[in-house]
């Protein structure tokens, strides 16, 4: 009794494998809804929004952006061009650009709020770096 008890359990231990699917690992027919990309958590389409769309924004709304500081306008001051050719004036203190330089030909993101003055629009830029 004890024989064919081990026999049947040796048989049904080794025959599993048998039933087992090929290809293994996880399936599914979805990609992950959201991936991890430059330290940042969000959808894959999630790009810059235009700077015309920025413009339309309340006062002190915090916006991220991509584009090319083109121009110096002042000690702090900058003029921001995205793909779009639309621009806009930054405000960078010196500790932002934490000792690395840029200039018309880096491309860069920046996060920051977005400020009205009339009809004056910039953004207090608090952090900046490449994409």
């Amino acid at each position: 009794m004890g024989k064919k008890f081990t026999v049947a359990a040796l048989i049904a231990l080794f025959a599993l494998p048998v039933f087992a699917e090929d290809a293994g690992g996880y399936k599914s027919g979805e990609t992950p809804p959201r991936t991890q990309d430059s330290g940042y958590k969000g959808t894959e389409d999630t790009t810059s929004p235009p700077i015309s769309q920025v413009k339309t924004m309340r006062d002190g709304a915090w916006v991220t952006l991509e584009g090319y500081i083109v121009k110096q306008k002042g000690e702090q001051s900058y003029q921001l061009r995205d793909r779009a050719k639309d621009n806009i004036d930054l405000v960078i203190p010196k500790k932002v650009f934490d000792g690395k330089t840029y200039d018309a030909e880096d491309q860069v993101r920046l996060n920051g709020r977005l400020r009205h003055d009339g009809k004056r629009r910039w953004i207090d830029v608090e952090q900046l770096g490449v994409p």
